[in-house]
């Protein structure tokens, strides 16, 4: 370890922007280097100057630094890696590939890029094409850049990205599951009784297979080993925490043994009507939003063909309209297929499953991730608590209102007087 190096300048503003640099390149700079890089002074006396020695050495593009970047990123999932590489090579390296990676700034490129990809993509969208600059920038310090032009400014709260609302997820009672897959075609049937049953994301029933499945004995298990991506390509599961064995429930499994008469270990247990891999886009469009759809219309009440142009033509009632009655009869929310997970949770919480169970057998990578997305589902106290708060609690009933309102008159204290339910409060807690 050297020795401790100081720099003095008559400024302030010269000496904070000298601490910046010192710690952006977490202090392994030295203070000639600082006085260089501030003031412009040469390290060496005698060290040609740019014009003596022809063009000096400056960062790469980043549209380079980009490529360098992805093959050197090593540690993470290849699916995760496909991911970095498209979303670079798509929504970045065409805005800003061709400036130097010393300099981009936060102002005159970043900012506006972000502006842009706000117009396209939802809010989510934005944050992770950030975040994977963010770290693609990070790593560009102090090789090629002091800073990172990504990173919260000092005296900022945030980097100003559009905020992603969290979807209120629907949680389907059995009657209304019962609905629902009453109205799915079969095609999609057998495969929505399983992901009600064991909670697998449709990736994962998309990419099960038969020798994953493990159906004899009295517990009947599935491995989720891989999942099917969009674009049709099999890969690992998302997460070495989603790399799991789901025990299933009798009925499921059951189900599944029909379902697998007469294939072979390497077959998909679900496929399109044609025999292929089912694609996500296809499968919604073609089956699930038809089957929603179809279990929120009310035979008794159908939906209404509205008139069109001067009322003389009806327009026909197409496949995805609903109902609008108060009929129990019909599914009065639309879920979507990542809702029967929710679902499914819902269910092991009502079971009186532990979290630390229902974590691993969903395959959450922490436990936080659980209680923040069920959390509200656990019902909290315990009945002994609660009857003694109900016996503190007032019935709200008056014998004789004169009387109450003579005794209130007097300041005499009633008989009913509510103090006992205030001073109980604590107990009951």
């Amino acid at each position: 370890m050297g020795a401790w190096q100081t720099c003095t300048f008559a400024a302030e503003k010269m000496a904070r922007a000298a601490k910046d640099l010192a710690e952006a390149r977490h202090h392994k700079i030295s203070d000639t280097d600082v006085y260089a890089a501030l003031l412009g002074i040469d390290k060496v006396d005698d060290e040609p100057d740019d014009e003596q020695s022809g063009e000096a050495e400056r960062s790469p593009t980043l549209a380079a630094w980009v490529e360098e970047w992805l093959t050197l990123k090593v540690d993470v999932a290849d699916s995760t890696h496909k991911e970095y590489a498209r979303m670079m090579r798509s929504r970045v390296v065409p805005v800003l590939g061709n400036l130097r990676v010393e300099e981009i700034t936060r102002d005159e490129n970043i900012n506006p890029w972000k502006v842009s990809l706000s117009a396209d993509l939802m809010p989510a969208g934005v944050q992770k094409h950030w975040a994977v600059l963010s770290m693609v920038m990070r790593d560009a310090v102090p090789r090629f850049r002091p800073d990172n032009p990504l990173d919260r400014l000092p005296g900022h709260r945030s980097n100003g990205l559009p905020k992603v609302y969290r979807y209120n997820a629907s949680f389907l009672a059995t009657e209304e599951a019962s609905l629902l897959v009453a109205a799915c075609p079969d095609a999609i049937r057998d495969l929505v009784q399983v992901a009600l049953g064991t909670g697998m994301r449709m990736g994962e029933i998309f990419g099960l297979r038969v020798g994953s499945l493990e159906l004899r004995g009295d517990r009947p298990v599935v491995y989720v080993e891989q999942t099917l991506r969009r674009g049709g390509t099999f890969a690992e599961p998302k997460s070495e925490r989603s790399r799991r064995s789901i025990l299933l429930p009798k009925t499921v499994a059951a189900l599944l043994a029909e379902r697998i008469k007469g294939k072979r270990r390497g077959d998909l247990v679900f496929t399109a009507p044609g025999g292929k891999p089912w694609d996500a886009n296809n499968f919604r469009s073609r089956y699930w939003n038809k089957a929603v759809a179809a279990a929120q219309r009310c035979a008794a009440h159908p939906p209404i063909p509205a008139k069109v142009g001067n009322g003389t033509k009806v327009r026909r009632v197409n496949d995805l309209a609903v109902s609008s009655c108060e009929c129990k009869t019909r599914l009065h929310q639309r879920p979507r297929f990542h809702d029967l997970r929710h679902s499914h949770v819902a269910y092991l919480i009502d079971a009186g499953w532990d979290f630390f169970v229902i974590q691993h057998h969903i395959g959450h990578a922490s436990i936080k991730t659980t209680f923040d997305v069920y959390g509200h589902r656990l019902t909290r106290g315990d009945k002994a608590r609660l009857k003694a708060l109900d016996e503190r609690l007032p019935d709200g009933k008056v014998a004789d209102m004169r009387e109450a309102k003579k005794g209130r008159k007097k300041g005499k204290k009633l008989k009913g007087d509510v103090s006992p339910f205030i001073e109980g409060l604590g107990e009951a807690a």
